[in-house]
């Protein structure tokens, strides 16, 4: 193999290997458009809708809980669009700790969100309300929520921190290789 081939297969490896590594970096996003997230009830029966739940964060933990549903159904069969859902947190006691209407979803028309601030960790339960005038009906679930995660680093960071120090190391490597070839060989 030739000198400039063996540097074309070197580049063409390293090409491949920065393309895999920003293919692992980008998280893709999970069935229904969900990414991540804890399934809390799916196919659960809501007068004559079924009911599908996500949760996050996974575990739940004092802040914001965002909850993904997922509603259909119906006399079509199909996904359910217009509803009205309502999303209440309560205590171990039955107090109403928390209440969120949930609007259609901003990337996936399909699904309804809610954003719930929880204050205190400990047992809840959720309730989903769907308050349509042709089926009627809640679901609830318990959730078990933790004090919350201690400030670290965001999911992504380290897999875009490993792909930096890639990116790095092939430039250094990509320089190295051309001052080699700038150099002269004493014959």
């Amino acid at each position: 193999m030739t000198r400039a081939g063996g540097m074309a297969a070197r580049w063409g490896r390293a090409a491949a290997l920065v393309a895999g590594l920003l293919a692992w970096s980008v998280r893709p996003a999970l069935a229904h458009g969900i990414t991540s997230g804890a399934p809390q009830l799916l196919d659960q029966p809501v007068g004559q809708y079924f009911l599908s739940v996500w949760t996050v964060p996974v575990p739940a933990a004092v802040g914001v809980l965002h909850v993904t549903i997922a509603l259909h159904g119906g006399a079509a069969g199909g996904v359910v669009v217009g509803a009205v859902i309502e999303v209440t947190v309560r205590n171990a006691s039955g107090a109403v700790l928390a209440t969120a209407v949930a609007r259609e979803g901003d990337t996936n028309k399909f699904l309804y969100e809610a954003d719930v601030q929880l204050m205190a960790p400990g047992d809840m339960e959720v309730e989903v309300a769907v308050k349509d005038p042709q089926a009627a009906g809640a679901a609830r679930f318990a959730l078990l929520v933790g004090a919350g995660a201690a400030p670290g680093l965001a999911p992504g960071a380290v897999r875009l921190a490993a792909l930096a120090a890639l990116v790095v190391l092939l430039l250094g490597g990509g320089l190295a290789a051309l001052r080699r070839k700038a150099v002269p060989h004493a014959a």
